[in-house]
């Protein structure tokens, strides 16, 4: 990864350049993207304790250029989980390391307050990468959750 990739916690100040992120995340992942909902979803992120965001920010062009979701959730078991929601990196930054260095602080993060396992939601889109998490990462996959529309047409 490049010396001007900084990888950090999403602070308020970076809301304007975050959301240009978001918004091409959404557009990735073919989600509605509404300017107003997105600020309520950061802030929400930025004040429960249970959501820890990252930010890729690069330090030359001063904007985010990846952003990381995750958030911790107690299973039946009672035994908290984290999970690594989404993970979006800017087109011209990918294959630097950037999303594995995201991972890894993430990874990093969970340790720290306790957390035994971390699991991570691969969309559709992404399941390309599910041999990088198993191998390079150490993840194994653990469930395949299938969707039918019950929308008539």
């Amino acid at each position: 990864m490049k010396s001007n990739i900084e990888i950090r916690k999403y602070k308020s100040t970076d809301l304007d350049s975050a959301m240009e992120v978001y918004k091409n995340l959404c557009k990735f992942y073919g989600l509605k993207f509404d300017p107003e909902e997105s600020k309520k979803f950061f802030s929400v992120r930025s004040y429960f304790e249970q959501y820890y965001t990252l930010v890729a920010y690069d330090s030359v062009s001063k904007k985010v250029v990846g952003l990381s979701f995750s958030e911790i959730l107690t299973e039946v078991t009672q035994e908290n989980y984290g999970y690594l929601k989404l993970i979006y990196i800017e087109e011209n930054y990918r294959r630097q390391g950037i999303m594995t260095a995201l991972i890894n602080t993430t990874l990093e993060y969970f340790k720290e307050i306790g957390i035994n396992h971390a699991r991570i939601y691969l969309h559709k889109e992404n399941l390309p990468y599910l041999n990088y998490f198993s191998e390079k990462l150490g993840f194994s996959p653990i469930i395949t959750i299938v969707e039918k529309s019950l929308k008539q047409s």
